[in-house]
């Protein structure tokens, strides 16, 4: 593995948390700046949810799997594709519950 593959891997993994700390901040009614934590979060819970899809549906059980059934550019846009929309989802219900947390405590 050489250094553009790690870089790539490494983009597949912390874009979509970025994305989701986005709209989770917007429908928060936060400002719209990333918190570096809350897309950890959110980037983590995206992970764990593709990991066990993809052991459920496609039998990848390793990382070493993973890694190899990246090398089809087909599975990687769509692995790309729907973490980014299980991201969007992750934040969309964080932001809406800490809306509901927020008028409930006013």
């Amino acid at each position: 593995m050489d250094f553009l593959d790690f870089y790539r891997y490494f983009l597949i993994l912390i874009v979509p948390g970025l994305i989701g700390a986005l709209a989770y901040s917007i429908v928060a009614c936060l400002r719209t700046e990333i918190s570096l934590f809350t897309a950890l979060i959110i980037d983590l819970l995206t992970f764990i949810i593709m990991l066990a899809g993809l052991f459920l549906f496609h039998g990848v059980a390793t990382i070493e799997y993973l890694i190899y059934e990246f090398t089809c550019l087909s599975f990687t846009i769509k692995y790309t594709l729907l973490s980014i929309l299980i991201a969007i989802i992750l934040g969309v219900i964080g932001g809406v519950i800490r809306r509901l947390f927020f008028w409930i405590r006013r």
